[in-house]
Order: C-alpha cells, then structure tokens, then sequence
C-alpha cells in the first residue's frame, strides 16, 4: 500500500528533491562499500484480495473491518479491497509452509470478522462481478495517501483515464479517477537478493517473466466482458497512465512497465531512471539525512527513495528494506502474478518462481548479450493476451510457452528449491500442480474461460459472471487447485425463486439501442435482423429516452421510414433497477400489461428483462 504520510508533490518539493538525491548517493555509496546483510536470504509475500456479499458483489464494508483484524491486514484503494502483508521468513524447505499457514490463519480470521457483516473473502486476479459503478470514486478508501495520488496523476493525465482493451470481447470506457486500479488484486512475491549479484537475478528475473505469467494467468473478465487472459496487465497499465497523446508520441513510459532494457549496472539505476523518467506525485517530511547518518555509522531508511519508488509500478520492481535488526538490505518485488484462484495454487506459482529465480543456469548470466530485450518484453505481452495458448520467442525460436515451462522451466525450478534445501517430495508437491494445470490447459483464465463462455451463451453475462463467482469461491473454500475443479453444469444450476432473485442475476446486458434521430426504417430493419421485439432508443449523451416496440410500428405502418424513431416510440416507461426482484418486476409487468423492462442505473440503460427471459425461467407460469 505504500507510506501513508504523504503530501501532494507541490508542496515541500525542492527539500524532498534534495534528499531523493540524497538517498540515492547513499544507496550507491552502500552498495559499493558492501553495507548489507549478509549470510540471510528472506522471501515474503503480500496478499491482495477483494469482500463480496452474498450476491458476489464487491462489499464497501470491507473498510470498517480493519479495527478488528490483525495489523497483518492494511488497507488498499478501493474500500471493498484488502491486502495481508505477510511476515518475511529465511529461504530454506520451511519458508513455504510457514507463509502457507500464515495466510490461512489470516483468511480464516477475516472470514470470522466479515461474517457477521454477510461478507466474504475471494482471491481472484479481477472479480468477475465488478462493474463500473463500483469504481466511482465514493468506494475509493477515505485516507489522505489516495485523495494526494489521485489528484497528482488526474493532474499529469490531464483528463480521464481511458481503458481499451481488444480481446475475444472489446472494452472501450473511461473514467476521471485511478479507480481502475481497484479492480485488481494480485500475489506480491518478494526475494531477497544480493546487490552483487542483483543485475543478472533481476535480467533472468525479467526473461522468465512471460512463461510465469502464462502459467498464473487467472483475470479473462472485466465488466462481463472476456479481454486478455491476463486483464490486469492492460488494466493497471492504463488505469494510471498519466501519459497524455503527445507525450506517447515523444516516447515517455508508463509508470506501470516492463522496463526498457536489460540492467547491464549497479542496481541504483533502476531507482535513476526511475527519478529521470517520472515526475513526482507525492512528497513528504524527510527529517533523516542518508548521507550523515551513513558516515555516523547507522542504517538509513531511505524514505524519500522508497516514497517515490512506490509510485512507479514495474512489473519486477527493486526495493530497498531495513529489517528490525537494523540491516539494510535489497529485494525483488514480483508484481505480475495475480491473486488466486486458490491457495494451493497461488504457492504452487511462488514455489515456482522462488525456484526458477535459484535455478538461474550459467548460460543465462549474460542475457543483455545473448537476447534482445524486446523478445522478453513481447512474450511477456503474449502471455498476458492469451497465456497457456501462446508462443513465445525462446533461445533464437518460436517455442509453444506449455513446451518451454514444461521441458526447460519446471527442472529448473526444481533444481533451484533443492539448492535451498528442499527434497523432491517438497519440490513435487509444489510443482506437479504447475505440471498438471500446464498440461491440461487448466490454469484460472482457461478455466474461467470455458466456463463463462458456456453459460453467457445460455444465459447472458450477467448470469455468467455471478455463477462463475459463486465457483470460484466454493473451489477455494474446499481447498482444490484450479486444474481438478469441474466445469460448472449449467443445466442444473438455477433454481430460481422469484421472490427472492434479482434481475441484476438475469437481466440481458448485450442490448441493440438506437439514436432517437435515426429512422423508422432502420429500426424496422434491426428489430427484423436481430429477432428482437424491443428497441431502446437513447440521446446522443446515452440516456434512454423511450422504446421502440413491434407493436410500435405496427400502429405507425402508415408513418414514412424517414420519419424519426422520436415520432413512435413509447416514452412513458416502467422500469427498475438491478435489486428489484423477479416477483416484483414480474408484477409490474403484468399489471403494466408490458413484455418488457429496461433496468436502470443513475439514469443509465444498464440491462434489459423481458417476458421471454420470464418464459425460459419459469415456462408459463411466470
């Protein structure tokens, strides 16, 4: 989450600056003077997660747990979203099952706390059920840290912040905040590495960032739409890229990156360019001064470094710790990998990686000589849009990524926890999950793929995301890694009550409207190609004006088809909102003697039901 004593960047601006400068000097000056630890090697992890309600709606209430959870837990940006910090342990055979026990115990007493409150606990990359509205900036968490980052990067941005995203679906929409980055949550892996050695680490680090994030991937939706394997990646991009157009021509980077080429120095680069490249956003009061305090004898904290290196958001980013001993150290912080889809699975993938990062062989020591940085830096895009399912650029070819992570990755992996002391039954009992969900194309975008697009089919998106919600949730609770969990039946799944289901759960999201300018031909035309008995009719600002119904243009069939659609349509209109019940839509319905309903939000179409949706529900006894 980050410091929270903050200031926005305009105010103490050149005293910050001056020990940001500081810091680095100080940083270098340890480095070359060999101040660290020495003889421990520690990782640790952060847990990034999201409450949702008995619907599987993002819950705002998971602010106001905090006072009764342990300080394990702090806050994240959107208030429905939490993250655990998880204690740093000696790599050695044990460090996995003691962060393993750690996490269970936190996720279970957050159970018991939210519980009361009708909330629960789900570790997924992006909750399937999010939508817009959930990111309007009243569910942004109430602390002066994110009001000062968000209006520094609204003011660099400039406007909104835009999100486009091409995938099997295509979402275009915008938003006049960083509240996009709320819909991600991820599994932050830390590895503490030796600054002697950190450049080549932090280049293989780099290298092996796309098969990893190809056997991870677990975040295919967004708003009920299916986009990149792994959405995240696209969606924190964007969600805070302060770049405005004319900045993306002169070739400046995104605060969220890859990187622009392999490290060939010391480490203190990172956090140069890192200062060279992006404008601050935040400040705060630096009473410690690194360079004195370094020829006093004592260990800096590095604040103002840390501050600023808090606000750019590399996919393997450098950090700079002081553990309670008073011993400095540097680590690397893996950020691509996305929460979920269980336990199991998420320590599966930092068994992977932690043994991937100690398997390192000698004929990758040298990657800025022997690879191009671009082919890294293209697969790991690869892996993002399509995972299990793409091929990447590896050792001169084009290699499908399950055969690379399969007869390279996994040995590697294997033989790097056996140097951190590991037997093979360990080893096996992490990897053969990766072994498993990389052969059977099983890993949680493919899985929730599937299954989306199965029951989206059968019945709408609304339906799907909350059913597929509803899943993810009942594997994590029984503890099943992702690759054995069914498919879900979607025959068998519904039992509605009308009394007590929402039209949020059934209403059709994938609506035909028209502009109330158009002609009457032309919605004779739509109404005619698509199959539909109801056409809503919108402004030119997207707000509904009226409906265009069959029985609409039978009454005018003496109206030219130039006229405009305005001149037919009904204005008059019932309508409800995603709580109203089925009972009580269908209620109004007949009463109305209507067949159908436009569900309203804010005064925004956001669905529609009709008493055909009635009829595949309920037969003719809706």
């Amino acid at each position: 989450m980050g410091d929270l004593a903050v200031k926005p960047a305009t105010e103490n601006r050149a005293a910050y600056l001056q020990s940001l400068i500081r810091d680095v000097q100080a940083l270098e000056r340890m480095i070359k003077e060999d101040r660290f630890e020495k003889g421990h090697q520690r990782i640790g992890a952060e847990q990034e997660l999201c409450m949702v309600d008995a619907a599987r709606q993002p819950s705002s209430l998971a602010f106001s747990l905090l006072p009764d959870l342990p300080k394990d837990f702090t806050f994240e940006i959107g208030q429905f979203n939490l993250e655990a910090n998880l204690s740093p342990y000696e790599l050695n055979n044990g460090a996995l099952k003691k962060t393993e026990d750690q996490l269970r115990a936190l996720l279970k007493k957050l159970k018991e706390v939210g519980a009361p409150q009708g909330i629960q606990p789900i570790i997924t990359g992006i909750l399937p059920t999010i939508r817009r509205h959930h990111l309007d900036l009243e569910h942004m968490t109430p602390l002066e840290r994110f009001d000062v980052l968000n209006r520094g990067l609204t003011e660099l941005r400039g406007g909104a912040f835009e999100i486009n995203i091409h995938g099997a679906d295509e979402l275009t929409t915008s938003l006049p905040s960083v509240m996009y980055e709320a819909a991600n949550t991820s599994w932050q892996l830390h590895l503490q590495l030796d600054p002697r050695s950190f450049s080549e680490a932090y280049n293989w680090a780099q290298y092996i960032a796309a098969p990893v994030l190809a056997a991870t991937a677990n975040s295919p939706l967004l708003f009920g739409r299916e986009l990149w394997h792994e959405t995240r990646i696209a969606v924190f991009q964007q969600s805070i890229d302060t770049r405005r157009s004319a900045n993306q021509i002169r070739d400046r980077h995104n605060r969220v990156n890859f990187g622009r080429g392999w490290l060939e120095e010391s480490p203190v680069q990172l956090f140069k360019d890192n200062i060279t490249r992006f404008p601050l956003i935040l400040t705060g009061d630096i009473q410690e001064d690194a360079l004195q305090m370094l020829d006093e004898g004592r260990t800096p904290n590095l604040r103002a470094l840390r501050l600023h290196n808090g606000t750019i958001y590399s996919w393997n980013r450098p950090c700079y710790g002081v553990g309670d001993d008073e011993q400095a150290h540097l680590r690397l912080e893996n950020r691509y990998i996305p929460a979920g889809p269980t336990i199991k699975d998420q320590m599966a993938n930092f068994a992977f990686w932690i043994g991937l990062m100690k398997g390192l062989p000698p004929r990758y020591l040298n990657l800025h000589d022997t690879v191009s940085f671009q082919h890294a830096k293209s697969n790991f895009y690869r892996a993002a849009r399509s995972s299990l399912h793409a091929s990447l650029g590896w050792n001169g070819k084009h290699r499908p990524v399950r055969r690379i992570i399969l007869e390279e990755l996994l040995p590697l992996a294997a033989e790097g926890l056996q140097k951190c002391g590991f037997t093979s039954e360990q080893s096996a009992s992490y990897l053969s999950i990766i072994e498993r969900r990389v052969t059977g194309h099983s890993n949680g975008a493919c899985w929730t793929i599937r299954n989306f697009r199965n029951l989206r089919e059968r019945y709408g998106a609304g339906v799907a995301v909350r059913e597929v919600t509803d899943a993810m949730i009942q594997g994590q609770e029984a503890d099943i890694p992702v690759h054995e969990w069914p498919d879900i039946d979607a025959a068998q799944i519904y039992v509605f009550k009308k009394e007590t289901t929402t039209i949020g759960r059934v209403m059709k999201t994938d609506l035909y409207t028209l502009n109330e300018q158009e002609p009457i031909g032309l919605a004779k035309a739509i109404m005619e190609w698509k199959q539909v008995r109801h056409l809503p009719i919108e402004d030119d600002h997207g707000n509904l004006k009226g409906l265009v119904t069959r029985t609409n243009l039978e009454a005018a069939a003496a109206v030219d088809d130039h006229e405009a659609v305005s001149t037919i349509m009904t204005s008059e209109l019932i309508t409800a909102t995603q709580q109203t019940t089925l009972e009580e839509a269908a209620s109004l319905m007949k009463q109305h003697k209507i067949g159908c309903m436009p569900v309203m939000r804010e005064g925004q179409l956001i669905g529609m039901l009709t008493d055909s949706d009635f009829r595949a529900l309920f037969g003719n006894q809706w």
